[in-house]
């Protein structure tokens, strides 16, 4: 019974030291999006405003575009304290429910691309099309958390072995994350 308890509390305390992301939502219009990691033993909490499309300047608040941003596959700023971020900004995003299912008839296939050039999840959008939503690090033991769609479905963020990976390639050409309507169509 001791050891039973003992392999208990262990457990638990490995699983709380082990990294944790949270993923707060997409901004209405879709050109950003917030997460926070907490990872290492001193539990490191950051805080990261990305850009959706490295092309249009997001909607967030005029101050992070005065900050450096970390350039990879997404362009993020990053908050070492996350007290310090621009006042109200959870306001300004929507965490939609999560599901594997989309807009549409686009999916989370169940099965990851392991190609060496772009590894990663990969969506079904419809009509036997599929885009690989580029991982770092997948293993053949790999899991896929929660799938979390724009309303708009032109973007898709997933949880993989409990890190939040959004998608770099658009799904469809859905409205632009400019936030401008398109223009309107002039009749007869």
């Amino acid at each position: 019974m001791r050891l039973a308890a003992l392999v208990l509390v262990l457990s638990s305390a490995v699983s709380l030291a082990a990294d944790s992301d949270t993923f707060f939502g997409w901004s209405k219009d879709g050109s950003w999006f917030a997460h926070q990691t907490v990872s290492g033993p001193n539990e490191l909490n950051e805080l990261f405003f990305c850009s959706t499309d490295k092309e249009t300047q997001p909607s967030w608040a005029k101050d992070l575009d005065e900050l450096e941003r970390l350039d990879g596959r997404v362009s993020c700023v990053r908050y070492a304290d996350p007290n310090r971020a621009p006042y109200g900004w959870k306001s300004q995003l929507q965490l939609p429910k999560p599901s594997p299912l989309g807009p549409g008839n686009m999916r989370i296939e169940k099965e990851f691309s392991f190609d060496i050039e772009r590894p990663g999840y990969v969506i079904d959008i419809g009509g036997g099309k599929k885009v690989t939503c580029y991982v770092s690090g997948l293993r053949d033991d790999s899991k896929v958390g929660n799938v979390y769609w724009h309303p708009n479905g032109r973007w898709v963020g997933a949880f993989i072995d409990g890190a939040f990976v959004h998608c770099d390639v658009p799904l469809k050409a859905g409205p632009p994350p400019s936030g401008k309507p398109p223009p309107k169509k002039k009749g007869r």
